[in-house]
């Protein structure tokens, strides 16, 4: 978990190149107060040559993040709030960086990507002896935030069997846009088996997405 000055330093460039203040932003339809930002990325999501930005921001104890989009105006010069995607995106708590907050070492992490779509890597929860970490990549079509691709990669670390029952670990990665992908799973005897992905292409909004879904396009029941 980042100090409260830790986080400072890193969003200061972000916001400043962005051309942003948080709390101030023209045209901003809900304000992000800095102290709940977990992290942010800056880049070109839309295609149209300006610096878009995303953040996500814890919301209460114990709930999952939301994720808020901003597309800059160019015309006007300023970073409207073009999305907020609510309670999709684990994480732990860190108690707003408050006196006697909990740290954390789970914390969800965004890259950009050279055609301009966002990755957010999901690292599990350590809750037992169970982890499944989860990355999305996430595209703007048409005029909306879309998930373009899952992966996840889950392992048991007591040896116990997955929810398809075969072994303790198992990978999958597909493309949603083309409904194409691979999995991975180890079996009884340790082999490592493979298999293709391929389900009907879908463009499904982010705010729309379901993990489940996803789970059994790879073959796996939640």
């Amino acid at each position: 978990m980042r100090s409260g000055s830790e986080l400072t330093r890193m969003l200061y460039p972000v916001l400043m190149g962005a051309g942003l203040s948080i709390l101030a932003g023209h045209g901003m339809a809900e304000p992000v107060e800095t102290q709940k930002i977990i992290t942010a990325l800056t880049g070109d999501f839309n295609g149209d040559g300006a610096q878009d930005l995303v953040v996500i921001a814890e919301t209460q104890p114990g709930e999952p993040h939301d994720m808020h989009f901003f597309l800059r105006d160019k015309a006007h010069n300023y970073l409207r709030q073009a999305d907020v995607v609510r309670g999709r995106i684990d994480g732990e708590w860190n108690g707003y960086d408050r006196p006697g907050y909990g740290e954390s070492d789970t914390e969800p992490d965004l890259s950009l990507l050279p055609n301009g779509s966002i990755r957010i890597r999901i690292p599990a929860l350590p809750l037992g002896s169970e982890r499944m970490d989860q990355t999305l990549t996430i595209a703007y079509r048409d005029g909306r935030f879309v998930v373009a691709g899952f992966a996840y990669a889950y392992v048991d670390y007591l040896g116990n069997e997955t929810h398809d029952g075969e072994g303790k670990n198992s990978r999958c990665e597909y493309d949603l846009l083309t409904g194409k992908g691979k999995s991975a799973t180890l079996d009884r005897q340790g082999r490592r088996v493979e298999k293709s992905v391929e389900v009907a292409p879908r463009m499904v909004a982010f705010a729309d997405w379901n993990f489940s879904d996803s789970l059994a396009a790879c073959g796996v029941a939640e």
